[in-house]
């Protein structure tokens, strides 16, 4: 895949989350009790019971760029 911002080859790959799905929420929406992004848009998925969730990630070695396949 090819980068959006400078037009270099992007290197793919995953970024992994711990017990739970990373969640995205918009900058003005505050953690809840300023520790659950309660709310926000679920990242990736567990495969099978017990895994790390993950979700496809290409990286801009050029410009530290990410783009998330969710």
């Amino acid at each position: 895949m090819k980068c959006p911002y400078c037009n270099r080859e992007m290197i793919q790959g995953n970024i992994y989350g711990d017990r739970y799905n990373l969640k995205w929420l918009p900058e003005e929406t505050p953690l809840f009790l300023g520790i659950w992004a309660k709310g926000g848009i679920e990242l990736g998925q567990s495969e099978m019971l017990f895994s790390r969730p993950k979700v496809e990630t290409f990286m801009c070695n050029t410009c530290h760029k990410f783009i998330i396949n969710n």
